[in-house]
């Protein structure tokens, strides 16, 4: 089987988490997996058949992986096209870090493409049990916010805009979190806390009218910036932003945004402009009239 053809069953596949492990994934018994924490060493070498799913996208994910021999691949799932394969990761390097950090289900799939040996590094240990595997804890945390910045880079234009310096600070401030569907990010009329990258996900933006009524915006997606009117303005929230399915964001807290973002007179400036436009935007949404949420809004 391809693995062009690989990738296709593996993102068709309906079945159970455990019958996908009996169908050549990573299996419920083996140690590392969810369902057996309590069993499970804090680090565990896994032999991979060329083919072999070593995690899928949208399971949970409670460990991460560090690349002993071998390739794999890495794939995304693409609404409505065949699954993408964003990179190829070798002998050295890593994945599955979002999940160990963060407690997020899986944001992608990866695939042995060939014969392969990885450590697998449980939540279960600590970084004092990894570092006699060679893996530094600290340099793999880092690492690990140096490639969310470089994800945010490649969704986002205005970051992508930066150089590399002021990125990489910005990848040491940002912190990632995971929120689920139907959790309020921010609130119009309340003050906003923080500056907001959606890296996984959809959000739905609305005005809530006096008589109670909701006026929808376009709903954000993935490498949206949001939050920036209320820290940049010392305004209250104009609209109410609301996850509409499980999120992974990177979040900027206000005292950090003004030590960083506000020194930078550039990317002030793009901020400033984007707000300026999503300002403009409220005051249209405000002069129509207003009428009750349909299904498209919720």
């Amino acid at each position: 089987m391809s693995l062009l053809e690989r990738l296709r069953s593996l993102f068709s596949d309906s079945a159970s988490p455990s019958s996908r492990a009996d169908a050549g994934g990573a299996s419920a018994q083996q140690p590392g997996t969810p369902g057996s924490a309590e069993s499970t060493p804090p680090v565990v070498t896994r032999f991979l058949q060329k083919g072999e799913v070593v995690v899928k996208e949208g399971d949970p994910g409670t460990s991460m992986f560090v690349v002993l021999e071998g390739r794999v691949a890495v794939a995304r799932e693409a609404q409505g096209r065949e699954p993408v394969i964003v990179e190829q990761l070798g002998a050295g390097e890593f994945f599955g870090e979002l999940a160990l950090l963060t407690g997020a289900p899986r944001t992608a799939s990866v695939v042995a493409l060939e014969d392969a040996v990885v450590l697998e590094l449980s939540h279960t240990g600590d970084r004092a049990a990894w570092a006699d595997y060679g893996v530094e804890g600290d340099k793999v945390e880092q690492a690990a916010r140096e490639r969310f910045m470089a994800e945010a880079a490649r969704i986002n234009p205005l970051l992508a805009s930066l150089s590399p310096e002021l990125q990489k600070q910005l990848g040491h401030a940002f912190v990632p979190v995971t929120v689920p569907a139907g959790e309020t990010l921010l609130t119009r009329g309340k003050q906003g806390d923080a500056l907001y990258l959606l890296l996984r996900g959809q959000c739905e933006v609305f005005h809530t009218h006096d008589d109670g009524t909701q006026t929808a915006y376009p709903r954000l997606e993935e490498g949206a910036l949001f939050g920036e009117i209320s820290l940049l303005r010392s305004r209250l929230a104009t609209a109410t932003v609301r996850t509409l399915t499980p999120c992974t964001l990177l979040k900027l807290e206000r005292e950090v945004f003004e030590k960083t973002i506000m020194t930078q007179p550039n990317l002030r400036g793009a901020l400033v402009r984007l707000g300026l436009q999503r300002l403009k935007q409220t005051v249209q949404v405000m002069a129509e009239p207003s009428r009750p949420p349909d299904d498209n809004d919720a």
